[in-house]
Parts: C-alpha cells; structure tokens; sequence
C-alpha cells in the first residue's frame, strides 16, 4: 500500500474502520443466539401500529425480562394473546432464534466482502500509480 496517497490512506483506514460496525452487529447477534432462553411472554404485548412491540418474559432463575420484541407483527385485535414464545434475555427478545444466526451471518459476510472489496480496490489503485 505504499503507492497510496496520504489521503487514499487514510481513506481506507476510515472504510476498515467503519467495517467494524456490523462486526460489532455480529457480535452482539452471536452472543445473543448463546446467551439467551426459550421462554413465553406474561401478560400482553403491545405492538404499535407498524412498530415495534414490547412486552413482558419470565427468565430461568426467576428474574423478569421486557423491553422490545423483535419479529411480531400484529394486528390490533392480537395484542390481547398471551403465552407467546419467544428467545430472550433480560432486555431484548426475538420471536425466532435462527433470526439471530441469519443476522449475524449476514453481517459477518457483509464485513468480510466489504474488507476484501476495499484492500482489493486499495491494492489495484496502489498498482496504478
């Protein structure tokens, strides 16, 4: 990478950079997939129209979890079910845990090709002066 101008250079260290968010993305979504439980929502969850949903979940050991529950989509008149299974933690909930591993796949393949497509354009340009 020698060839590179002062300002190439610190352009690429910026777009390595900015590939370390969907790592941390990754990350986060891995350590949920292992961390996490299978439990059922207490009481009701509300969903806004178009938004998210948040509810209520018992975790083993006796503590209680809420906060947003990623993956429902319901209509009005089915806010009122109970019961509904969902992998959570204390703070965060999914209603499928494969969605966790399908994400954090995705991100983990996102920053990869983005690190080989910016070293690779980095190096050809390096070539070219």
């Amino acid at each position: 990478m020698m060839g590179l101008k002062w300002w190439q250079r610190v352009a690429l260290i910026v777009c390595l950079c900015a590939l370390t968010l969907p790592l941390w993305f990754a990350a986060k979504n891995t350590y949920r997939f292992v961390d996490g439980h299978r439990t059922l929502t207490e009481g009701h969850v509300h969903c806004d129209w178009g938004g998210p949903c948040r509810g209520a979940w018992r975790l083993p050991g006796g503590r209680q979890g809420r906060g947003e529950i990623e993956g429902l989509s319901f209509q009005d008149d089915e806010e009122l079910v109970t019961g509904i299974p969902v992998y959570a933690g204390d703070d965060w909930a999914v209603a499928g845990r494969s969605d966790l591993a399908v994400h954090a796949a995705l991100e983990l393949g996102g920053a990869v090709i983005g690190a080989a497509l910016v070293l690779s354009m980095a190096w050809i340009r390096s070539r070219d002066l």
